[in-house]
């Protein structure tokens, strides 16, 4: 009887865990976001340096969008997971 209990709750444990997983292109997303939102940290620790506040202003700028753009790429790929409604 421990035997059957052990082998589902181990066969609901993987259909749960497969509920979880990713499409491909769902990861991808992921990492394309990722990216761009690690690239922007990197824009705005290279604003904080800068002296001119012109050329400060417009990396910050560059930062933003790249920010914005890995929420928007985040926002497609959860869309796109959603199951449709009807």
């Amino acid at each position: 009887m421990k035997k059957i209990a052990i082998v589902l709750a181990a066969a609901s444990l993987v259909s749960l865990a497969a509920c979880k997983s990713q499409t491909p292109a769902a990861a991808n997303a992921d990492a394309v976001a990722d990216n761009l939102a690690a690239e922007a940290d990197n824009l705005s620790d290279q604003a904080s340096d800068l002296t001119n506040n012109t050329a400060a202003a417009a990396v910050s700028n560059a930062s933003s969008s790249l920010n914005n753009a890995a929420d928007s790429i985040r926002a497609e790929a959860a869309n796109a997971a959603a199951p449709a409604k009807k």
